[in-house]
């Protein structure tokens, strides 16, 4: 292209330096040489620009089917999650019951037992959209819905469930300070788990516990969306 575009300047160039020609024939053959270089640069341009785009939504698909991926595991690990927490909620409520005269059983404590020491923090499989958005390349996501339900689930809705879930986490560390200082064996084997959780102070401590409604409806939230987004995926390069 650039050889081409070199050979007709250089026509137009002796075209208008043969004294030979008339003026108006030097200004048609100069107009038509500056018309042909025109057409060439602007054609070059436009064949750049198609390669370029055709580059860039070959990134973009690469990237939306791996993201695809990575939310289908995601989904699984938010599922699990939001249905630990439910259980977790339910556990604190056994543990803070307040109907009177209630008394807590061992066989209860061993089967919520899980709940008094495990946290539960959610790791998103973040690290291909994150690599995407500090390249710079999220607006070349050309579906804008779609576009928009990615920052949405990556910037607005998981990080409210860490914020959520690590305040609940910093609330659970209580209750493992206090058992931790207060549960004792005794001789024959057994300890006094049961006083412990029914003290007042494990009772207040477990009763900021009872209450996960905003972490579930945050991992609701992030299960629905990014469903939504591999929907989107699926629609726009016809998968399933």
């Amino acid at each position: 292209m650039e050889n081409e575009i070199k050979d007709h300047t250089v026509k137009a160039y002796k075209a208008f330096k043969n004294p030979k020609l008339p003026f108006w024939h030097k200004v048609k053959e100069i107009g038509i040489e500056v018309g042909i270089i025109i057409f060439a640069v602007t054609l070059s341009i436009w064949f750049h620009d198609m390669s370029e785009h055709s580059h860039e939504q070959k990134d973009v698909k690469s990237f939306l089917i791996g993201l695809k991926q990575d939310l289908t595991t995601d989904i699984i690990q938010l599922k699990g999650d939001r249905d630990a927490y439910i259980s977790a909620g339910q556990a604190f409520n056994y543990f803070t019951t307040p109907t009177p005269g209630f008394k807590m059983s061992m066989d209860s404590v061993k089967k919520y037992q899980t709940y008094l020491f495990n946290t539960t923090l959610f790791v998103p499989n973040n690290g291909r959209y994150e690599g995407f958005k500090s390249s710079g390349k999220l607006g070349n996501i050309e579906d804008d819905s779609l576009q928009n339900n990615i920052i949405v689930l990556y910037q607005g809705i998981i990080p409210a469930i860490q914020a959520s879930t690590n305040s609940y986490i910093q609330r659970k560390q209580f209750l493992l300070e206090y058992l931790n200082r207060s549960i004792k064996r005794s001789p024959d084997g057994n300890n006094n788990v049961l006083a412990v959780l029914s003290a007042d102070e494990g009772v207040n401590i477990d009763k900021t516990l009872t209450d996960v409604s905003e972490i579930t409806a945050s991992y609701n939230s992030a299960i629905k969306k990014s469903q939504q987004v591999i929907n989107e995926i699926n629609a726009d390069y016809d998968l399933k």
